[in-house]
């Protein structure tokens, strides 16, 4: 059988997968925070494809993985079991299970999405200390969803919902990232930046086969990152914590030796 096509969706899910490596550098092995200002824009790439996709079954694989790296977290950080965040993936599972309500509730009445996202801004506190990315995470599914939405015309007023939940998803986003992580101003406004120029590309994806094929090593390796990007993730995580928490004990013994 011949190997499908590489397609847009992958080409931006190892995009996705290239920010998550560098915001997991930037916080377990760097001390510089400009890492993890570009790293900020992973999260909102796939909270958006979430959305976009048709597909609403949660792989199981997702909830294990998801509640192996919370334990692994819970346990090099010394944080204990009262301190539990679960792991993005949970918050990519909860997602998902919700998206069909809201697509056939929710997103046919302007006034009921409009209702949906201040409810999710003022969740976003609460949630905070729950999930990964809590609730700030959903308006960028949501963004994803009524994309989708827009691209069919299921709706008359698709579009132009579809382009305030953009912009309230970036600016919501880019003022809590801002907040958590302490950026100055140079950091802020690469920040902005940046998650502007994602919320513009976001919003201009259509899913279609590349115009100019990569060979087919290459192309393996793009199709295999848009097919278990999250299962990268879950990997690529799970040995950077560990080896971060090796470095950070053996410089510990070191200490003490000395």
């Amino acid at each position: 059988m011949t190997a499908r096509p590489v397609t847009t969706t992958d080409l931006w899910k190892l995009v996705g997968l290239v920010l998550v490596l560098i915001d997991h550098w930037g916080l377990l092995f760097a001390d510089d925070p400009s890492w993890r200002v570009v790293g900020r824009a992973a999260a909102p790439i796939f909270f958006f494809f979430i959305g976009l996709a048709r597909t609403r079954q949660v792989p199981w694989s997702w909830v294990i993985l998801g509640l192996g790296l919370t334990a692994i977290e819970s346990w090099t950080s010394g944080t204990g079991l009262g301190k539990i965040n679960l792991n993005i993936l949970i918050n990519f599972a909860y997602v998902r299970l919700l998206l069909p309500e809201v697509e056939r509730r929710v997103m046919p009445h302007p006034w009921a999405i409009a209702l949906l996202a201040v409810a999710i801004v003022l969740l976003i506190r609460p949630f905070q200390q729950i999930m990964e990315y809590g609730a700030e995470g959903w308006l960028w599914a949501l963004f994803g969803l009524s994309h989708r939405l827009a691209l069919e015309a299921q709706h008359p007023h698709s579009r132009w919902t579809r382009d305030g939940l953009a912009a309230a998803a970036a600016l919501v986003y880019t003022a809590k990232e801002i907040l958590d992580h302490g950026f100055d101003g140079a950091e802020s406004a690469v920040l902005a930046g940046l998650i502007a120029a994602l919320t513009l590309a976001l919003t201009l994806f259509r899913r279609a086969d590349l115009s100019w094929q990569p060979p087919e090593p290459l192309a393996a390796v793009l199709r295999f990152c848009g097919r278990y990007s999250l299962e990268i993730y879950a990997a690529t995580l799970l040995a950077m914590q560990i080896t971060a928490y090796a470095i950070e004990d053996r410089n510990a013994e070191d200490e003490i030796e000395g």
